[in-house]
């Protein structure tokens, strides 16, 4: 094992929930941030179903796909379901956007990888603004390379946004694993480009599937140790 990737998004930064409480309140819905934490598992099924069956798609035409039954389990739906979408998409063009919080033992757990002698990237689906908004966040040194796919015009799950990490990294995709929290995108896309996937999963969103998964952060450090023994 010569290199552990990540995805950014829900995997090495987390979104402010706050934002989605002020967002529901604004339409006249009280949540707390459990119902949110709760309503994020349960809108992944949609999401994934939608990845599997799209050809192609950009990253922004899964908004709704995803966000759509994120507020329906907070009570939005319909047209306030729609008003909440359009506020949320706002929120995400504002400052940091809305993923801004980074996962617990993050930088620990990166600097932990690096002391094992391994490349870190991130590879992600989004917008053309990760690279400076984790910039922003404090948290853009700790990785050797970011790949963007709108700044690179390709997405997971297509096996060639993995294949620029090879590049960029020279790592071989056999000595590679890649760390992400949707099966179809993450999963599939890096299991394509001859990497090993690992679903993170710390909200219990999927049940037994066929790849490694971890509900912590820093338990991608056990899988790596156990690998580098074989």
């Amino acid at each position: 094992m010569r290199g552990v990737f990540f995805d950014a998004g829900n995997t090495v930064v987390f979104p402010d929930y706050r934002i989605y409480v002020d967002i529901a309140s604004a339409l006249g819905r009280d949540v707390s941030l459990d119902q949110v934490r709760r309503a994020e598992a349960r809108a992944r099924g949609a999401f994934d179903s939608a990845v599997a069956s799209s050809e192609g798609r950009d990253v922004d035409g899964f908004w709704p796909i995803y966000y759509t039954p994120f507020y329906e389990h907070l009570g939005l739906a319909g047209e306030s379901g729609r008003r909440a979408i359009e506020m949320t998409r706002d929120a995400n063009d504002e400052g940091f956007g809305i993923w801004r919080v980074p996962v617990e033992g993050l930088e620990s757990t990166v600097e932990e990888l690096r002391g094992r002698g391994l490349k870190v990237g991130i590879i992600s689906n989004s917008d053309g603004r990760l690279d400076a908004r984790l910039a922003g966040i404090g948290i853009r040194d700790l990785f050797d390379f970011v790949i963007d796919s709108a700044v690179v015009g390709v997405s997971k799950p297509s096996p060639r946004i993995f294949e620029m990490a090879v590049e960029e990294s020279g790592v071989p995709p056999e000595e590679a694993a890649y760390v992400g929290d949707y099966y179809e995108v993450d999963v599939v896309g890096s299991r394509g480009a001859g990497m090993r996937p690992v679903l993170f999963d710390p909200v219990g969103a999927y049940g037994e599937v066929d790849c490694e998964t971890i509900d912590e952060f820093s338990r991608i450090l056990e899988l790596v140790d156990a690998w580098q023994v074989r």
